[in-house]
């Protein structure tokens, strides 16, 4: 019975070891990997959420070899798909720009309420709270959330995996990612910054159900202008300063001629 025990446990041990090694080889490739994920939200307050990852098409079959059954999209999704809230899930396989992707799509019919409780996707936690009409997006990556620790993973070469997170909504008026549009924020988001987050990486908006009213500009394209102004006026007074001092000077170095008659 002994030996049976140890058998067992040898075998365990087999098993979770190789588990780590599909795992780290999996990030190993992550270096062509590219993941993308989407959340769409309409003025009704229904939406979706896409979750896709590409892969170099000529080492896709080394990396859907690599990864465990668990890491499958179908999988990862699995708990999150028997929602009330999600009336349709997609899934697709396809080909553009020279990679292999696998994408999933769930529409939702209230995303604010499907989101109300924190939800756990793999290594990704969403919520969303509600205050007043305004709507806060909030989501952490953190890979100390998986249940598989791989040892030596800062070793391995991640800087050209890249994670790529998009909200869409009628108009955000806050965000910690780059707000390129009226209704549009994303974060961009490197393997490498994941690995090395330590308590994850935090991205965040707030957004609200009606359109933007007027015209847009960026930050990124406002904020030039901003600085290219304040130092333009900072010239024009240094500029200022130093003609009136000129011109105070000229009149104190005018000499008074005084004209003596006889």
């Amino acid at each position: 019975m002994k030996i049976g025990t140890k058998l067992m446990r040898y075998g365990k041990q087999i098993r979770k070891f190789s588990k780590i090694l599909l795992i780290a080889a999996a990030f190993i490739l992550s270096s062509c990997v590219e993941f993308v994920q989407e959340v769409s939200v309409d003025e009704s307050g229904s939406g979706s959420l896409r979750f896709a990852y590409g892969v170099d098409t000529e080492v896709y079959p080394q990396f859907e070899e690599a990864i465990p059954d668990e890491y499958l999209l179908e999988n990862l999704f699995a708990s999150i798909s028997l929602r009330e809230n999600v009336t349709q899930v997609d899934q697709e396989e396809y080909e553009a720009d020279g990679q292999t992707w696998q994408a999933i799509t769930l529409d939702i019919d209230n995303v604010a309420e499907m989101f109300a409780e924190e939800q756990r996707v793999g290594p990704i936690l969403i919520s969303i709270d509600e205050e007043e009409g305004t709507y806060y997006y909030q989501q952490t990556v953190d890979l100390g959330l998986t249940t598989v620790n791989i040892p030596g993973i800062n070793l391995l070469d991640l800087s050209g995996g890249q994670y790529t997170v998009v909200l869409k909504t009628p108009n955000i008026i806050d965000t910690n990612g780059v707000h390129s549009k009226a209704g549009l924020s994303s974060w961009d988001i490197t393997v490498k910054d994941l690995v090395e987050g330590g308590e994850g990486i935090f991205v965040g908006a707030e957004y609200r159900l009606e359109p933007y009213q007027g015209t847009f500009i960026p930050w990124d394209l406002y904020f030039p202008f901003i600085v290219y102004g304040f130092l333009g006026l900072g010239i024009a007074a240094i500029l200022a300063v130093i003609l009136v001092n000129t011109q105070g000077n000229k009149k104190k170095n005018q000499q008074i001629k005084f004209e003596i008659r006889k």
